[in-house]
């Protein structure tokens, strides 16, 4: 094991004969956990504290397993990005001893945009969140095809979350609400109140999530998550959800 929690390195093919590397910590559980990391040519990596606060979540604490790993480039239109997570879920759902049944992604900054224009082409993917999608500079990761990720956003039906920071540095409020607007239920929304910003929202993404995957699966605790024979794995989300804490 590398990483936390009965980690191991894995490598998983991706389109054109490459490959991604990743970190699995396999449970055995009917319910697994993508997560998806931030812009990597500004440094984002699987390594990310916000990734790490995932993985520590679902993993660790509820006993699901995880997976985490390098998108191979952030150059581009997020069409590879996409073609990532798509690899990623095909190798929970193929390759593993004891594969899953149902997924949830989630991802941050950049990593959430991708995993909200992806979420509806796995139909595995029964749940989604998105940890502070950077819509202000969205043209610009992905070089002026952010139309074509956020439409593919909207159609998306799986529960999801969209959380952000009142003092995000990559998207306003306004841009957020509208964003949350045009999404499809079932959906929640939350834009954390005081000085919460894109870097220090690492804080609060263990509350939240729990609180939410919570309410989408109908449970008391996160942890009961990973017990197939006590839950039935179907998400359900509330029509309507509070904007802000």
């Amino acid at each position: 094991p590398v990483g936390r929690g009965g980690e191991v390195e894995v490598h998983f093919p991706a389109r054109r004969g490459s490959q991604c590397f990743g970190l699995l910590a396999e449970r055995g559980t009917r319910l697994a956990v993508v997560a998806c990391h931030p812009w990597g040519p500004l440094g984002g990596s699987l390594w990310d504290v916000v990734v790490e606060e995932v993985v520590d979540l679902f993993g660790q604490k509820a006993g699901l397993t995880t997976l985490r790993f390098n998108f191979r480039s952030g150059i581009g239109r997020g069409v590879g990005s996409s073609d990532d997570i798509r690899g990623a879920c095909d190798f929970l759902l193929h390759e593993v001893q004891e594969p899953p049944e149902q997924i949830i992604l989630v991802g941050y900054s950049y990593g959430s945009l991708v995993v909200a224009a992806t979420a509806d082409d796995i139909p595995q993917v029964v749940a989604f969140a998105c940890i502070s999608p950077p819509l202000y500079w969205a043209w610009a990761l992905f070089c002026c095809n952010h139309g074509d990720l956020l439409r593919r956003a909207r159609r998306a039906t799986a529960s999801k979350l969209v959380i952000i920071g009142e003092h995000d540095n990559f998207c306003s409020v306004l841009e957020f609400n509208a964003f949350v607007d045009s999404l499809t239920e079932p959906k929640q929304s939350t834009v954390l109140r005081g000085y919460v910003d894109h870097f220090n929202i690492y804080r609060y993404v263990q509350e939240h999530l729990s609180r939410w995957t919570c309410s989408v699966f109908g449970v008391e605790r996160i942890t009961q998550l990973a017990s197939a024979g006590a839950v039935t794995i179907t998400a359900r989300g509330p029509a309507a959800a509070p904007r802000s804490l």
